[in-house]
């Protein structure tokens, strides 16, 4: 039975392809309709044929938000035709206003268009490379470069720049001050080289150009709705799933991290985790999982426990250090087994409610899509994992328990997505030292007591892998992350897994779009959110 979540995600896919063809149709009818014109346009003449003053402003403007949508003309003939019509003043304004309205037409566009075609038309020469390797519009000087020097025509960079994670406002602000420049030299250079371009056959290309891209665009993009290879995961913040959180806390400080961070990002959201399962036999974790969640308000969220002994119960230098200063009263507590846990909460869950997020080995996982495959598929929208390096790599998670690895991304019957070893590699967060911050903060002991950081100064630092998966699951890719394409995820007899591209798999993998720096800044202002909330009966 299909959910009404995933009726409403294929109704929305149906009405942005409508859209998209209503669209190109009406761009093509344009093109064919007014070709003549297009290609023998004169902007000296659209002047001198208005009526008033008002009139000719308002036709350069139309010309301006024509030229956003086809790309035929060329934006040196409109500033020195208006240059020469109006004095320069006014002029300038007037193709200020023009070239705004260009740079968000044709920005929206590449948003609705997306640009695959264009980054493989882009890729295949050197000035292309220059712009694909703004990495998104992350590298603010270079784009303002690739705007000031005329490399490329105005709409193409536009067009590509509405496909990357730029923002609009940066985009706008470069994007103005790099073209203003030549706008300047052309409003008052005048008529010299106006008759030097060849208007008609430069249109006509451009024209040819442009219907190409569009069908192929369009063809592409229903090509993608119909296999479904368009699946987007719709973070928490949208959703509103509950999310649930299996951990290995204990044999690294970064999962303590990454449910202070979580709690943080649940706090903001006004929600509470559905639960907090520990994948380890060790006790002493359950403490620890218990003080950060009270530590920080969430005294009702269960805790659970993997019913399997022996299994990583003494990797831990922190657990016991911080259960014994936290929970001291409760010590060793008895927690619920982990299969009930999940079992109870699915069976009460709605249908593709649930969202699980693992940070730490697949046994529970594993367990849990052995005995209730039918409720997992039925009541989980998403397992998003730290497991794996990639393409292709060993990693800690998979390496202690591979035959729960290889079960799970062979039997798990609803979508897998990896934040793998090399995502986190590089991302360093963890707290600053101040003491009045962090006395008595169990998340902040759990990275003290785990050997990192400089100890004497109080400054203790990890690296990011568990904290950008919980982070990712409740907040999508954003400006951080972007997903790889439908992969299938193999790992061999020693722990080793490799992906490769398979259309017909539900697994990704993430990849860092943004600075690692950039990710680590946001994270540590999660964790500074951390602080003790009292409870009621405090």
């Amino acid at each position: 039975m299909i959910s009404l979540k995933e009726k409403l995600r294929k109704a929305r896919q149906s009405l942005s392809l409508v859209a998209r063809l209503v669209i190109a149709a009406a761009i093509v009818t344009l093109i064919i309709w007014k070709y003549k014109d297009l290609v023998n346009i004169d902007v000296r003449a659209l002047i001198a044929s208005a009526s008033s003053v008002a009139a000719a402003v308002g036709m350069i403007l139309g010309v301006y938000f024509v030229k956003s949508i086809v790309f035929v003309v060329p934006a040196s003939m409109i500033y020195v035709a208006v240059g020469l019509a109006f004095p320069m003043w006014q002029a300038l304004l007037i193709n200020s206003a023009g070239i705004i309205i260009e740079l968000c037409v044709t920005w929206c566009l590449g948003r609705l268009l997306g640009g695959d075609n264009v980054a493989k038309i882009l890729s295949k020469s050197k000035k292309g490379q220059k712009l694909l390797n703004i990495e998104n519009g992350t590298k603010y000087p270079a784009f303002f470069g690739i705007r000031f020097l005329p490399l490329f025509p105005i709409d193409v960079v536009s067009l590509f720049m509405g496909t990357t994670t730029m923002k609009f406002l940066p985009y706008l602000l470069l994007s103005f001050g790099g073209i203003m420049p030549r706008v300047v030299l052309f409003t008052i250079l005048g008529d010299k080289i106006y008759d030097l371009i060849p208007m008609k056959y430069t249109i006509t290309a451009a024209l040819i150009i442009v219907v190409i891209i569009i069908a192929v665009s369009i063809v592409k993009y229903a090509i993608k709705v119909a296999r479904g290879d368009n699946w987007e995961y719709e973070p928490i913040t949208l959703s509103r799933r509950d999310i649930i959180l299996d951990t290995d806390i204990g044999p690294d400080s970064d999962d303590a991290g990454a449910l202070a961070v979580l709690l943080a990002l649940m706090k903001r959201e006004d929600m509470a985790p559905l639960g907090v399962v520990n994948c380890t036999s060790n006790k002493n974790s359950n403490g620890v999982l218990r003080a950060i969640l009270n530590y920080c308000g969430f005294y009702n969220v269960p805790i659970s426990q993997t019913e399997r002994d022996g299994f990583l119960e003494t990797s831990s230098d922190y657990a016991a250090i911080v259960n014994e200063k936290y929970m001291s009263d409760a010590g060793k507590f008895e927690v619920e087994h982990s299969l009930d846990f999940y079992k109870k909460a699915l069976k009460e869950a709605q249908d593709d409610s649930v969202v699980i997020v693992s940070i730490g080995m697949l046994n529970n996982i594993a367990e849990l899509t052995e005995k209730y495959p039918d409720l997992v598929k039925k009541k989980v929208h998403a397992l998003v994992a730290m497991a794996g390096k990639f393409p292709e790599g060993t990693e800690f998670n998979i390496k202690q328990d591979v035959e729960a690895a290889q079960f799970v991304f062979d039997n798990f019957p609803c979508p897998v997505i990896c934040t793998g070893y090399e995502v986190g590699e590089k991302i360093i967060t963890g707290f600053d030292g101040d003491e009045n911050a962090n006395t008595d903060n169990p998340v902040y002991d759990c990275y003290l007591f785990h050997n990192t950081g400089d100890k004497k100064s109080g400054r203790v630092s990890n690296r990011s892998w568990d904290l950008t998966a919980v982070q990712f699951a409740v907040e999508g890719c954003g400006d951080f992350y972007k997903m790889s394409h439908r992969v299938k995820i193999t790992v061999d007899a020693d722990g080793a897994n490799t992906a490769e591209n398979d259309r017909t798999s539900d697994r990704y993998y993430l990849k860092l779009k943004a600075k690692p720096e950039t990710v680590a800044q946001y994270l540590n202002s999660l964790l500074s959110q951390c602080r003790h909330t009292p409870h009621a009966e405090e």
